[in-house]
């Protein structure tokens, strides 16, 4: 382990991080730390060991800004090894079970992708981040204490929104799908083989995208390593994050500041009608909101808010978490 380095981070905000296959997330955090000393983070979605990709690091006052940041939908990119399956669901895992799967075409997986984009219950697999009764999956499947788990209870519903069979060849079929949060592309992976009559497991897993992040933009640890004496260069600023919720623009300093202090703010519709914009298009439907991301009237995001349209036709604004 590297000493802490005599350097500090002085921003709030997000770090996109390129994680390598072979380490796990917090070892991303932990290679920060070694270079920077204890600092308030926090990364954005578990990436399995095995996976590669974005992973969306988030500093100081960002880290209120993590569970909007995780609802976003993902996509990925992901192989899968006919023929056998392991405990872990990943070429990380041991050998559990081998099956043929000389039969399979390509064709034929196109169809069952087809055939699973929608919403289903997905039930987590044991080697998994989640937590029961604060412990991570993963620590009970390790310590052989999986009947201590009731999955059943942890199923989930999630979403397929679109699901790809690129290419297939000598047992290896590559995959690529845009998906809710919380879906398992290794469970998603043991469908496609038992739907095509075999078994799969994941060898190579990329997450390409989250929300409106991409995996393009993303730090290498080797080019970070070059930037450390200009590490703050390569941190988003928290009013620069984009989050998939609307935005509202306050125009007027004093409102901001009465909203910043905690008071509920009353507004004609007009002004908020003006102020609303989602994906830099104005709302053509004007409703209460129960998160808004609030804008000052020099383009800087300084809360997260309510929103709720009175029956006397005003709009009463609350600030929920500031982040200024």
């Amino acid at each position: 382990m590297k000493p802490v380095a005599r350097r500090s981070l002085s921003k709030d905000g997000m770090l996109l991080v390129y994680k390598p296959g072979g380490m796990t997330s917090k070892d991303v955090s932990r290679w920060i730390q070694q270079r920077f000393g204890k600092v308030k983070m926090g990364h954005v979605g578990t990436l399995d060991p095995l996976a590669e990709g974005l992973l969306p690091i988030l500093f100081g006052k960002a880290t209120r800004l993590q569970d909007y940041l995780l609802a976003g939908k993902k996509s990925y990119e992901f192989e899968v090894g006919f023929g056998r399956a392991t405990d872990t669901l990943d070429a990380d895992g041991s050998v559990v079970a081998e099956a043929p799967c000389d039969h399979l075409e390509r064709t034929q997986l196109e169809r069952i992708c087809a055939e699973l984009v929608g919403d289903f219950v997905q039930v987590p697999p044991m080697y998994s981040a989640i937590k029961f009764q604060g412990k991570p999956l993963y620590e009970y499947a390790r310590q052989g204490q999986t009947e201590r788990v009731p999955l059943q209870l942890l199923r989930r519903t999630v979403r397929i929104d679109s699901l790809l069979c690129l290419d297939y060849a000598k047992g290896v079929g590559r995959f690529r799908m845009d998906c809710s949060k919380g879906t398992y592309v290794r469970v998603v992976a043991t469908q496609i083989a038992e739907r095509a009559a075999t078994l799969g497991t994941v060898t190579r897993l990329l997450r390409l995208s989250s929300g409106s992040l991409r995996s393009s933009d993303a730090w290498t640890l080797e080019q970070l390593e070059a930037k450390l004496d200009q590490f703050d260069e390569c941190i988003v600023p928290i009013h620069s994050i984009q989050l998939d919720i609307p935005r509202w623009t306050c125009q007027l300093p004093h409102l901001v500041e009465r909203l910043r202090m905690g008071q509920e703010m009353q507004v004609e519709m007009k002004m908020y009608e003006g102020g609303l914009a989602q994906e830099g298009e104005r709302r053509a439907t004007i409703r209460s909101l129960d998160h808004v991301v609030l804008i000052d009237n020099n383009g800087g995001s300084f809360g997260i808010g309510s929103a709720t349209v009175l029956n006397t036709g005003r709009v009463a604004l609350r600030m929920r978490r500031g982040l200024s």
